[in-house]
């Protein structure tokens, strides 16, 4: 070992001098090439797997334990069809910003986005597991998503939009606007709901699978969602809440379009899925709940989430506010600058406030 090192240390033209046969020469210069792959982080590109190849390695050691596993495995299947036979060592920047260009073309920014967070990540894997040296897509920035209004559905508009969800062809989209509207739950968490998280004597529902990291909640029923959890235990078929009518044991997929077909029906504009559940927390919060039970309610991890809605006219803060208004009416300030105007009805001078621009 040490002789090895005093050969490194040596000079080459004095190294071929002290070993004519060359083999501590080429001793050194394997050394030198060990040296320079570790220093520079520099791989043997026969070593390095294509991206086909270690996007199935991703999956088994990462995705699998991942909450939304089954949406990823859909974005890695699309990635793998743009990136099939590329070695993870070709992969540049260059090729990054092309993949936001051409998927733009096909899909919404967001889309985009959550495709591009799934490939920085498992190039990052691939650096962490000395696959690649740097992860050539770690600064690469993410497409502008413009800032979607989130729209509040109003009561008459819930009731045609209820009515005509009985007019579509969707044996569940009825109970599900409503639970919606009544427990504020995501819509994965609603179509993912079992049985057993269901607690009808205790008129409670238990979120297990929630998609923040907050983990589960306690949402407690009113008499509305008490009663949709009655209509449908009657006509239970799985452990799901809403079963797909076409794989048994399986879960509804989406109820997108049976909703967009109800909202056409109702003729109820620019109204999302995701809007019923601002809908459940701007109408608490509009009816003085503040905003820790909101928070709760809802699942939100930060109350930064919830502070959006901090926003909203609570009836208690509206009543303050009126009771200050009605007090400086009754009481004018005396400060206040006046002029005598005369009444010439009844022929005696009247005082009269200004304002501060003397109006």
């Amino acid at each position: 070992m040490l002789l090895g090192h005093f050969y490194a240390l040596m000079p080459e033209q004095t190294l071929c001098r002290a070993a004519p046969n060359s083999a501590a020469l080429r001793a050194l210069l394997i050394r030198k090439a060990e040296i320079a792959l570790g220093r520079f982080g520099l791989i043997p590109k026969a070593d390095v797997p294509t991206f086909e190849m270690f996007a199935d390695r991703y999956l088994e050691l990462v995705s699998y334990h991942k909450r939304g596993y089954k949406n990823e495995r859909y974005v890695i299947k699309t990635l793998k069809h743009v990136f099939r036979h590329r070695k993870l060592s070709d992969m540049t920047p260059e090729d990054a910003e092309r993949f936001k260009t051409t998927r733009s073309g096909a899909v919404k920014p967001a889309t985009v986005n959550r495709e591009l967070t799934v490939l920085k990540h498992m190039l990052s894997k691939a650096q962490e597991w000395k696959l690649i040296p740097i992860n050539p897509f770690r600064g690469v920035r993410c497409l502008h998503v413009p800032r979607q209004i989130e729209r509040v559905l109003e009561m008459d508009e819930e009731k045609r939009l209820v009515a005509a969800c009985d007019r579509v062809r969707s044996p569940f989209l009825r109970h599900f606007v409503l639970l919606a509207l009544n427990t504020g739950m995501r819509r994965s968490e609603l179509l993912s709901l079992e049985w057993p998280q269901v607690d009808l004597i205790g008129r409670r529902i238990r979120v297990v699978n929630a998609k923040s990291t907050s983990g589960e909640r306690i949402i407690p029923m009113n008499e509305t969602a008490y009663a949709l959890f009655q209509d449908l235990v009657f006509d239970r078929s799985s452990y799901l809440i809403f079963p797909s009518n076409r794989k048994p044991g399986k879960r509804f997929v989406d109820l997108k379009k049976a909703f967009k077909n109800a909202l056409q029906l109702a003729r109820v504009a620019h109204i999302r899925v995701h809007d019923l559940r601002h809908t459940f927390a701007t109408r608490l919060v509009q009816a003085g709940v503040d905003l820790i039970t909101v928070q709760h309610l809802l699942g939100h991890a930060k109350i930064a989430m919830t502070a959006r809605y901090a926003h909203l006219p609570t009836r208690a803060r509206v009543e303050a506010v009126e009771r200050l208004g009605a007090l400086y009416r009754s009481q004018p300030d005396p400060n206040r600058p006046r002029r005598v105007i005369r009444n010439e009805d009844e022929g005696e001078p009247k005082p009269q406030y200004l304002n501060a621009l003397g109006s």
